[in-house]
């Protein structure tokens, strides 16, 4: 009886009964570590549930994935932070390491250190914490006090510069001709790819949406500038290289002064 008592008992106590299962803490690389393979397990850790090994696993490739593979430099910035993000809408620990990264480069930047990968690590961590105010704030104080690091730096800028409607100091960094080339390497690198069997349905309009925003920002702040010549030779030079009419369209709203929308938002 009494042992029937004591099961009883531990069943309507069950989670205090029971042992509950935790995560190993510290998770650590292997010894040859291969990043992607990291980063790809993180998925199957957070169906799981394993969440302190997830973000272990984010926190290490963002720090240590270029010494093994530098080709990974895109994916580090892009689809890696946006799923430590996702993570971090789950996860609150892991919003807690974003701000410590970014923290960590916006001390670079302010230090001289490293100031253009510091910097393009600084505007994609506060893309995705959504904090591209701090991106702006830290432009402008270079902008006062370090104006050569502000050269070098401000095409990462640009967009939340823009976002923030401050064209009048983005029209102090514009070089129009290196920048529409820039521009056209980008849109020729996409086309390319677009036609390539592994691509995506939607990356010519992806393409198309950005070459659309990148040409007519660039068109609109030279006129916002005071800089209308530069404008329409930039202008003639992008209707020459695609020939279509919402694209012409846009230039011509652009060429009023009006800045279209950032691409993607």
């Amino acid at each position: 009886m009494r042992d029937f008592l004591l099961s009883l008992l531990c069943l309507i106590l069950l989670p205090a009964c029971s042992t509950v299962w935790q995560e190993p803490e510290n998770w650590q690389p292997p010894e040859n570590p291969d990043p992607e393979e990291i980063l790809n397990s993180i998925h199957d850790d957070v169906v799981a549930k394993r969440y302190q090994t997830a973000l272990a696993k984010h926190v290490w490739f963002f720090e240590n994935a270029l010494q093994y593979k530098p080709e990974l430099y895109g994916v580090r910035l892009l689809s890696g932070l946006r799923e430590w993000a996702e993570l971090a809408k789950i996860y609150p620990p892991a919003r807690v390491k974003l701000k410590e990264a970014r923290d960590k480069a916006l001390k670079q930047v302010r230090e001289g250190e490293d100031v253009w990968p510091a910097f393009q690590d600084l505007t994609s961590l506060n893309h995705h914490l959504d904090e591209d105010t701090l991106t702006k704030d830290t432009f402008l104080l270079l902008h006062q006090q370090n104006p050569t690091a502000a050269r070098t730096v401000f095409q990462l800028a640009q967009p939340a510069l823009v976002k923030a409607g401050e064209y009048t100091v983005c029209g102090q960094y514009l070089e129009p001709e290196n920048f529409y080339q820039n521009i056209l390497e980008i849109r020729h690198a996409e086309l390319r790819l677009s036609q390539t069997p592994q691509s995506r349905p939607n990356t010519l309009m992806f393409s198309d949406k950005r070459f659309t925003s990148d040409v007519g920002i660039l068109v609109a702040l030279l006129v916002v500038n005071d800089r209308a010549d530069e404008a329409h030779a930039i202008a003639n030079q992008a209707r020459e290289e695609w020939d279509n009419v919402d694209f012409h369209k846009a230039l011509d709203s652009a060429l009023t002064g009006k800045v279209p929308p950032l691409w993607p938002h």
